[in-house]
């Protein structure tokens, strides 16, 4: 009955692992080689390229592959178990029966010593050595084909151990993830009693005793329950579908018969269908944990897409007198290493969208029913242009413009932009915008989809589904007591009635089993969090600016090399330095002929595109040390909505990011070391990676003090309008005052390094309508007036001085939470808050943005607000894609969890009928 029922298992479940017949493979792989001579770098070629959207003016374009409903052959082979290494000590048998020839395998010797003739030997040995010679004659006329797929790949790896098996480098990246082509070149998978072809699986199902392990199974399977415990995914375990407990006993790694699969000492890798990498996160049960709580938060966001989406199919229907069912939207010709945005607002598409069949117009479904309500707001009117005249060094410091311009008046650019025609829908049916607008003005727009027909609308019905058939993972929420008393807290707010006036403020080695539903239960609720300790973990690395410069560009004397482009703090304008006096004043300050500190800042440097190119020990060592790594893994996090994206889609650069600037203790209020207010479209965490402290002298101090006078007296002259300014507003004094940094915790801090200022969500529009009101108030560029506002919040020209934050209190009773960064320690910004940052030392800090669960909603938000900006807007563009990473972690985790219950219904199968059978 045992050996009935492995036999049973192995059939059932030989469609959810993978384990194809050799003629699949030899189909499949054959079919890949042929598609291209260049397949292998194709991925790597086209993500470099990261072209815009263009059509092609010739030649038939290949269209992307499109994505599937997800199918359980498909989600199963991309999933398949596969073991670790592992060092086989028995020697190996011979592999005459490796054809899977019955009369072969039924005369093996038993094992045991056994008395063999020295004939039977020497006919043995024979035998063997002829075999060997039909198998290298096979081997040489089939062009030394693959072990596994049996087909002939460009790039081969022969074994160095057995010297026999040769596995091709696509079979490797694939089936063998875990093992580098160096490492199948001293040991290939059979030898290391991994492999996973049909012959090798054959020989190991009829030599290894077939009921142990289902009868281990069985006397496993009976526990229905389990004990509820607390998990790093935030989330308690409960029972799952069919009443089948997540115990150690489900691991299906135990019900299949391959090399190494039963050994105790090789475990599975457990591989998602989108590679990423869940074994360090806890395995299988951590996975569909994870992937559970994915879909709680990222559920009614695809609802809404698809909505929005099937309301434009039933417009389309409706002008066309069909009926929905009758519907087909045409495909649209797009590529996998392209971003397809809206002409209009220059937001992202993603699948449903309209387009000209004559020109390369492109509009999004948001903009089409806007222009039916005739209510467009995606920035089609004009571009905005704002002008901030060089009225000299002198007027920066407090002296008077430059005689040319104390009479000039300026002119509104945006005036002078020719009017737009009027573009408007007739009847619900939009043509093609005049060409004054981008388009040819002559055709009608035609509907056209990017995913394949009734593909989101059956990946929203299976999510669905799976979120009724699963019960809900216990999400965390709710208050925190334990960051009321805690060390593990820092005092960031004085509000009045409020309990979020503490931040969360963990150690990174802490190595607490609730670290992460710790993070969670804040980070849900919109709260910044401050790690510390995180440069500990990289003490090997050297993060000082010359040496990061030196392991760059090494000892080349080029000119690139010679001169690097900073930002002047003062002018808000890029200047070009020597690089040897950049990081001289790095560590030593700089200041202009009048004494006044001059603060310069490198920005992205190296350009994050390269930064692991070109720093790869910073870089990798940097993004494994990163706390709560299923959030911060860019590459593996199970959490990370932007790394579930599969690797044939071009995606968008997150980081890591490198931000080197001067600092000043004092808070100048002119020319200060900032990063302005400003409001991210993803999460973001930041890491102070090296500080240097510059000390001014008495003699500094005096000409600083003596300079803020006369700052003040401008500010009073420049407010009461004597140019450039409206004289119809009115006057609002800026009362500068003393400075009242020194009432602060932060002067004498000699580990901190930056101030920062996060505001809550909920305060954003209170603190738009301030900075409107006071926006004369605030200098920009060549410390000029700040002349027009978009949006304060995304426009980044505003820093709020201590006295605008005491100013803010008083008129509208809010507050930031302010802090100061020290050395080491990560400050994680949720998306969606604003901030400010304001350097004391002069820091090197490295930066990556991520995208969350949680704050997906946030980023879909903000995604709209920066749709309505001018077109030339700083933040206009769509670059995060947003709703394509919805999309994909939503197949992502429904491709988990289908996969969770197929396995979960054929193990109570396997288990009802071997009991059916005992029973009998």
């Amino acid at each position: 009955m045992g050996a009935m029922g492995v036999h049973r298992i192995d059939t059932a479940l030989r469609w959810l692992y993978g384990f194809e017949t050799e003629d699949d493979e030899e189909g499949q792989d054959a079919g890949a080689v042929q598609k291209s001579g260049a397949d292998e770098d194709w991925g790597v070629e086209q993500e470099k390229r990261g072209r815009k959207r263009k059509r092609p003016s010739s030649a038939a374009p290949c269209k992307r592959p499109r994505a599937a409903t997800p199918s359980p052959s498909d989600s199963a082979s991309a999933s398949s178990p596969r073991p670790l290494t592992s060092w086989d000590p028995v020697p190996k048998r011979p592999r005459s029966g490796a054809q899977g020839n019955s009369s072969n395998n039924n005369n093996r010797p038993s094992a045991g010593p056994v008395a063999v003739p020295a004939e039977t030997v020497a006919a043995a040995a024979a035998a063997a050595e002829e075999e060997g010679t039909r198998r290298r004659r096979r081997r040489k006329k089939a062009g030394w084909s693959c072990h596994q797929c049996n087909t002939a790949k460009r790039t081969m790896v022969k074994c160095g151990r057995c010297r026999e098996k040769i596995y091709c480098t696509f079979c490797v990246k694939k089936r063998y993830r875990d093992l580098s082509e160096a490492e199948v070149r001293a040991e290939c998978p059979c030898c290391r009693g991994i492999c996973s072809c049909i012959r090798c699986i054959a020989e190991v199902k009829q030599s290894e005793p077939k009921s142990p392990s289902l009868r281990k199974c069985n006397s496993s399977s009976r526990s229905a329950k389990r004990k509820k415990k607390a998990d790093p995914a935030g989330v308690e375990s409960t029972s799952v579908c069919n009443g089948v407990a997540p115990t150690e006993a489900n691991d299906h790694s135990s019900l299949i018969s391959s090399n190494g699969i039963n050994n105790p000492s090789v475990k599975s890798d457990k591989v998602d269908t989108l590679g990423v990498a869940a074994q360090e996160e806890g395995g299988a049960e951590t996975k569909v944990k994870y992937a559970r709580y994915l879909l709680h938060y990222l559920m009614p966001c695809l609802k809404e897409l698809n909505k929005d989406q099937m309301a434009e199919i039933e417009t389309e229907a409706k002008n066309l007198g069909l009926k929905l069912s009758q519907m087909n939207v045409e495909q649209a010709d797009c590529w996998n290493d392209e971003r397809v945005f809206c002409d209009n607002c220059r937001t992202s598409i993603f699948d449903l969208h309209r387009s000209c069949p004559n020109c390369s117009y492109e509009l999004c479904i948001a903009c089409c029913k806007e222009l039916r309500e005739e209510d467009l707001q995606g920035g089609t009117c004009r571009e905005e242009l704002v002008s901030y005249p060089n009225r000299g060094f002198d007027y920066m410091h407090g002296g008077d413009p430059l005689p040319e311009l104390i009479n000039c008046e300026e002119t509104d650019l945006s005036s002078c932009q020719p009017k737009s025609k009027k573009w408007v829908a007739s009847r619900g049916i939009i043509r093609c915008p005049p060409t004054e607008l981008g388009g040819c003005g002559e055709h009608v727009l035609k509907l056209r989809q990017i995913f394949p027909k009734d593909w989101l609308n059956k990946l929203d019905l299976n999510a669905s589904w799976l979120n009724k058939k699963l019960e809900p993972s216990n999400i965390v929420s709710g208050e925190c007591p334990k960051c009321t008393k805690n060390e593990n807290s820092r005092y960031a707010a004085t509000r009045e009635n409020s309990t979020d006036n503490c931040i969360y403020c963990p150690k990174s080695d802490n190595g607490e089993a609730d670290d992460l539903k710790h993070f969670q239960s804040h980070w849900v609720k919109g709260e910044p969090v401050i790690v510390q300790g995180v440069l500990q973990k990289m003490p090997d690395l050297s993060w000082e600016p010359p040496h990061m410069w030196s392991a760059v560009h090494g000892s080349s004397t080029s000119s690139d090399m010679k001169n690097v482009k900073t930002i002047d703090c003062l002018s808000w304008c890029e200047v070009e330095i020597c690089t040897q006096d950049f990081f001289n004043g790095y560590y030593e300050g700089r200041m202009y002929e009048n004494q006044w500190p001059e603060m310069l800042k490198l920005k992205d440097w190296p350009t994050s595109n390269h930064f692991e190119e070109l720093l790869p020990s910073h870089g990798a060592k940097y993004i494994n040390s990163l706390p709560f790594q299923p959030y911060t893994n860019l590459k593996s996090g199970s959490l990370s909505v932007s790394a579930l994206l599969p690797d044939d889609i071009l995606k968008i650069d997150m980081g890591p990011k490198s931000y080197i600037a001067y600092g000043c203790t004092q808070e100048l209020g002119r020319g200060d070391s900032v990063t302005k207010l400003h409001c991210d479209i993803s999460d973001a965490v930041n890491v102070l990676m090296h500080t240097a402290k510059v000390v001014p002298s008495e003699e500094q101090q005096d000409a600083i003090q003596n300079l803020k006078a006369r700052h003040e007296a401008q500010d009073e002259k420049d407010c009461c309008g004597n140019f450039a300014i409206n004289r119809n507003d009115k006057c609002h004094k800026s009362c500068v005052g003393e400075n009242h940094a020194s009432s602060l915790n932060y002067i004498d801090d000699e580990e901190g390094g930056a101030l920062w200022d996060i505001f809550r969500r909920e305060d954003a529009e209170k603190l738009k309508m301030y900075l409107r009101k006071h926006s004369k108030e605030f200098r920009h560029i060549y410390c000029s007036p700040v002349e027009k506002i978009f949006n304060p919040v995304h426009d980044e020209t505003f820093y709020l001085t201590e006295e605008h934050k005491r100013k803010l209190k008083e008129e509208h009773g809010i507050e930031p939470w302010t802090f100061v960064q020290k050395l080491g320690e990560a400050v994680f910004i949720p998306a969606g808050c604003p901030h400010q940052v304001r350097n004391l030392k002069s820091c090197t800090k490295i930066a990556i943005d991520f995208v969350s669960p949680e704050n997906v909603k946030e980023c879909l938000k903000l995604t709209q607000e920066f749709r309505k900006l001018p077109k030339n807007h700083r933040a206009k563009e769509d670059k995060l894609e947003v709703k394509k990473m919805i999309i994909y972690a939503v197949d992502h985790a429904v491709k988990i969890l289908k996969e969770h219950c197929s396995r979960t219904r054929l193990i109570d199968i396997v288990y009802s009928r071997s009991c059916g059978r005992r029973r009998k």
